[in-house]
């Protein structure tokens, strides 16, 4: 992709923007187990094109907003979506990720958990970073500078409201490897800090520290749900769903294999 493409792609917004390209090249990228779209020296994008499409498109998408149709990955986190007492396999990080290389590209969402610890927890650096302000009627993250909703921009403004919530991304570490970038969110993360988003907030920058560290590269039982993402880096879309000290003596048997 030449640099004009990338700094146009870099201003698409997921679930927001809709895009026109005529003449890419289609193949197969064996990293990403997929096919993928490049562009080549006689492609054209149109961004939001003025077209019947167009428009079909992006109201399909809005409406399966508003109908809870879409699930945005807050709402995989939320206390009613899953039973923790159903996950019991447990797994390395390096068994994780061998059983995604051999799925050939369809694997079906992988629930388990990993007796690691998390080794990045960045969240007393800048607090925009890990708190996200989302639309309370489709729940999805709304724009910092204006504040409003594009899925909803077309109701009353006096109904609509946001709130904040937690958007960390965390690194999760055993003794085989390491899972980058998941997903800590929501009332998940709430549970894990010991805090509310607005308790958090509060905080001195010493107090964060110290809370970060109180978790940080402490061996803990991590409940994840796990599905295939061809266009992450990591090829890997980890949702936390929770993430506590663990007991020494079961974490022990569990690496020994044994009940």
């Amino acid at each position: 992709w030449d640099n004009e493409s990338i700094q146009l792609a870099q201003s698409w917004i997921p679930r927001e923007t809709v895009i026109f390209a005529s003449d890419v090249r289609i193949n197969f990228d064996k990293f990403r187990n997929c096919m993928t779209a490049t562009v080549i020296s006689k492609t054209i994008i149109t961004t939001n094109p003025e077209t019947a499409e167009a428009n079909v498109l992006f109201s399909f998408i809005k409406d399966s907003a508003f109908s809870g149709a879409l699930h945005d990955k807050m709402d995989e986190q939320s206390k009613d979506s899953f039973n923790l007492e159903t996950i019991v396999d447990v797994y390395t990080v390096e068994q994780l990720k061998e059983k995604a290389l051999q799925s050939e590209g369809k694997l079906e969402p992988v629930y388990g958990i990993i007796y690691g610890y998390i080794s990045t927890l960045d969240i007393d650096d800048n607090a925009s970073k890990v708190i996200r302000n989302r639309c309370s009627i489709c729940r999805f993250i709304v724009s910092e500078v204006s504040n409003t909703c594009t899925f909803c921009s077309d109701i009353s403004s006096d109904s609509q409201s946001t709130f904040a919530s937690f958007d960390i991304l965390v690194d999760v570490t055993d003794h085989t490897g390491t899972l980058f970038s998941c997903y800590l969110s929501d009332c998940v993360a709430e549970e894990t800090l010991g805090c509310t988003v607005h308790e958090f907030l509060a905080l001195a920058e010493d107090k964060k520290t110290a809370l970060k560290w109180q978790l940080l590269l402490e061996r803990s039982k991590v409940y994840f749900k796990v599905t295939l993402a061809p266009s992450w880096r990591t090829g890997l879309k980890v949702t936390v769903l929770s993430c506590k000290l663990a007991d020494p003596r079961e974490a022990s048997q569990s690496l020994l294999g044994k009940e």
